[in-house]
């Protein structure tokens, strides 16, 4: 989940033929801007309503979270929730690309946003890491049901 917070999600460029020629990469606390040779970087709270973009990487943090913990039922519901998300957070930014970012003399100038999918790869990457452990016997070797039944259980049992 904190990792969905600090990594980058979407880059987005605008070529050379628009005045101000510039790079950006967004993560959902902070922008990293390049413009005109000048690097600027710093929080930025437009990330933050941009959920739309970000929101489906944090979903998958959390899914990652759930099938840790061994609250999902199988691997592959966990695979299919994951690559669902990310084709969800790659639809999210194809309308961004339709819209124009700026004009100048020629007409309008389209930016390509892309979409960073470092979270779902990691996600589905580290799934073996991830794999909740079964225990087999819950109690330690050379202990007895005996030794284990309270007061109350024995009144049950008999």
């Amino acid at each position: 989940m904190t990792l969905s917070i600090f990594l980058p999600y979407l880059v987005g460029y605008r070529g050379p033929e628009s005045l101000s020629g510039t790079f950006m990469i967004y993560a959902p606390i902070w922008v990293l801007q390049e413009r005109v040779g000048i690097l600027y970087g710093g929080p930025s709270i437009i990330a933050l309503t941009m959920f739309q973009f970000w929101i489906p990487y944090t979903l998958i943090g959390f899914q990652a979270y759930r099938y840790a913990s061994g609250q999902l039922s199988s691997e592959r519901r966990y695979f299919q929730s994951v690559v669902l998300l990310m084709v969800i957070a790659i639809l999210f930014v194809i309308p961004m690309s339709l819209m124009p970012s700026g004009f100048d003399g020629d007409g309008a100038i389209y930016s390509p946003y892309i979409p960073i999918p470092i979270i779902p790869i990691l996600a589905l990457v580290s799934y073996r890491k991830l794999r909740p452990i079964r225990v087999e016997t819950p109690w330690a070797e050379g202990s007895t049901t005996e030794d284990t039944t309270s007061d109350e259980e024995s009144v049950w049992n008999e």
